[in-house]
Order: C-alpha cells, then structure tokens, then sequence
C-alpha cells in the first residue's frame, strides 16, 4: 500500500556562464524539469579579485540559495504536514579556508556550515524538529552540498569533450 502512494519527480536546472568585463559573468539559468522557466544573473568579484562589484558575488547567491531554499521548505512542508508556523527566520553562517601555496592559486576547503531557525509556533517541540527534518530532506541545495557527489568538468576541445 505504501508503495501505491509513492511518487516522485525530477529537477533538472542548467545554467550557461558568459564572461564578460573583467571578472563579471552573465548567466542564464534554465529550470527545466518539472517546470520550464529561466532567468538572467550576473555575478561580478570585488577588486581583490580583479573585478568590478557591479553584482553579487558568486558566493552571495549560494548563500542566498541555501538559506532560503530552507526556509521554502520549512514553510511549505508546514502546510503539509499541519504546523502553524509564524514569522519564520532563517541564518546561515558558512566557513572556507583558503590556503596558498607560494605562487600557486589559492584552495578553498568548507570548514562548515550552520543553519539557526526561529519561528513562532504552537506547535510541540517534536513536531518543529519533524518540520525541520523533513525540510532539511526537502531542500535540494542543502542535499546536494550535504551527501558527497561527483561534480564532473569537462573542456572542449577541436576534437570534442574531454574529462578533466
């Protein structure tokens, strides 16, 4: 019976970097799966990177993914399974070190990062913390930073597409 219930989907979104200017990148992201939408982004570094600061730095948008890619979850999982939640906040803090080896470019390592949620609820403590669990499941950019994956790259040469 449990498995008639079962359903899922996919979520595929592509994103295509253009560079332009100095350090600036122009993006399409394309949400393909399953809904069809796209949008125009730019990102641009600070002059400790060599650019300009015309936008938001690469890093200010995985933030900003992260953190509220929780906080849909928290709230729309809330509606499904029941729990008032009220004037929801959500804080995010992560840490990189990036370490340089003489003349070498710089390595960035994660050192972690911390998710502090409040919301006023009537709610037991035990039903916050299913929310929270199911939203933490929920959220595809937490899960695809939390559970190692393979991120593949590739170079195109004149004779096609090799690994690296």
């Amino acid at each position: 019976m449990a498995e008639a219930m079962k359903k899922s989907f996919t979520a595929v979104f592509d994103c295509e970097a253009r560079a332009v200017g100095k350090m600036r990148s122009e993006m399409t992201v394309h949400w393909r799966e399953p809904k069809q939408k796209s949008w125009e982004m730019a990102s641009d570094e600070t002059a400790f990177q060599g650019g300009d600061g015309t936008a938001p730095v690469p890093m200010a948008y995985f933030m900003a993914g992260l953190t509220s890619c929780l906080m849909t979850q928290i709230r729309a999982f809330a509606k499904k399974m029941r729990i008032d939640v009220r004037n929801a906040v959500v804080n995010c803090h992560a840490e990189w070190e990036a370490t340089v080896e003489g003349r070498d470019p710089y390595v960035a390592v994660p050192k972690g990062v911390r998710m502090d949620i409040e919301f006023d609820s009537e709610a037991s403590v035990e039903d916050r913390l299913r929310l929270i669990e199911a939203a933490k499941k929920g959220c595809f950019i937490e899960e695809i930073v939390r559970v190692p994956n393979e991120v593949s790259h590739r170079l195109k040469t004149e004779d096609g597409w090799i690994d690296t």
